[in-house]
């Protein structure tokens, strides 16, 4: 092992504890993403612990050396994936068998030979190929889990990215190995083709990991305070602050577009009452209440926010005022058919709505007015029911 090689390990040793510690200070310090962060931390503690025991290797026969050093790198690369399954809040799980199953594979055949340079080919392919393996379980459940309705296509494939180069690299070393064949021995040290090339790859994807790692649990944090100060404390939707920006951006879209926007406005009937006989604590689970069964009634695309008090307002883009009463009227039947259970009591609710479309020329401040009145105009004719604005521009 030449100066530079040895340079290299030292170089990664001190940069795998650095990241180590670093991880440490976000997960336990910091509190951000404290499962997903231990995991990042363990993992390079255990490639810290790999290139220790690589600068100790002697042609001297050692499991602890030789195999020891390669399952440790396997084991940092699952403990990576665990937190990576974790920062991404992955729905869907990977089996048990696809997480450890090249792990095993990879030991059980590995325990079968010489634990000395006799066996580096052997141990080359399957290091090689188990790296791929896990590695690739990175990627893939990265690239998976970061939504589409949360990040671009080119930040997920820019995060997910270096483990695709671990990959394809520890791929592509498997072929060199076995086209290169057995390499010279010196001094009972097996003298590894393009060795130092090799450390530089692993260094920069190691760091590769750790940054765009550290870069998503920034961007989670981000978006975690976004979200916060976008929401409503109490019930969770969007609050009138956000919902109007929210606006702001439809109405633009809708000038450029010509594509229909429709704001359906809707108040919970007799919520004073509700107050006044159960209590303001059923009033506030009243409140979410209503937005759990609206919520449920709207795409992924219309935004539902609280505009006041009692009073909620949905945002519906490319909405026909025909469709917007549709919908505001399963919110209605969904929530009359859906009453309160709180405290051992039920609690029977219902809402007035009132739906208008922004018109060609109209301000946000016209057609909120519109729908405003609507609901209104539902109030004085009864509640529990659906207005619309019929008002043409």
């Amino acid at each position: 092992m030449g100066q530079v090689d040895t340079t290299l390990f030292y170089m990664n040793l001190v940069l795998t504890v650095m990241w180590a510690f670093s991880w440490g200070v976000i997960g336990g310090a910091m509190k951000m993403a404290p499962n997903a962060t231990a995991r990042f931390c363990v993992a390079n503690l255990l490639f810290a612990g790999t290139v220790a025991l690589l600068v100790q290797r002697t042609a001297a026969p050692s499991y602890v050396h030789y195999q020891g050093v390669e399952w440790l790198v396997f084991m940092g690369l699952a403990a990576f994936h665990g937190g990576i399954i974790r920062l991404v809040r992955l729905g869907e799980m990977p089996t048990l068998a696809r997480r450890i199953s090249p792990i095993l594979i990879a030991m059980v055949i590995t325990l079968q030979v010489a634990p000395d340079s006799s066996s580096y080919m052997v141990r080359a392919l399957v290091f090689s190929l188990t790296v791929a393996a896990l590695s690739f379980n990175c990627f893939w459940d990265c690239l998976r889990g970061m939504r589409n309705d949360q990040f671009s296509a080119t930040v997920r494939w820019a995060v997910s990215g270096p483990f695709l180069l671990a990959t394809v690299a520890m791929l592509a070393r498997a072929v060199l190995v076995l086209v290169e064949g057995p390499p010279a021995v010196e001094g009972n040290f097996v003298q590894i083709p393009n060795f130092t090339p090799f450390l530089w790859m692993l260094t920069v994807i190691v760091m590769s990991m750790n940054i765009t790692m550290a870069g998503l649990t920034a961007g989670r944090l981000v978006k975690r305070f976004r979200s916060l100060a976008e929401q409503d404390h109490l019930t969770g939707c969007l609050n009138r602050a956000a919902l109007e920006e929210r606006f702001a951006i439809e109405f633009e879209r809708a000038r450029r577009t010509s594509e229909p926007v429709a704001c359906v406005f809707f108040d919970l009937d007799h919520f004073k009452s509700i107050n006044d006989r159960y209590g303001h604590e059923a009033g506030d689970h009243a409140l979410c209440h209503a937005v759990k069964v609206a919520q449920v009634q709207l795409r992924s695309v219309d935004a539902l926010g609280r505009f006041g008090g009692e009073e909620f307002m949905v945002l519906m883009p490319d909405t026909h005022l025909t469709h917007a009463r549709e919908v505001a009227n399963r919110i209605r039947v969904a929530l009359e058919e859906t009453p309160l259970h709180v405290q051992g009591m039920t609690i029977p609710l219902s809402a007035s709505f009132g739906a208008a479309v922004l018109g060609p020329s109209e301000s946000i401040a016209g057609v909120l007015r519109r729908a405003d009145a609507a609901m209104y105009l539902a109030k004085r004719n009864g509640r529990n029911r659906v207005e619309v604005s019929l008002e043409k521009f």
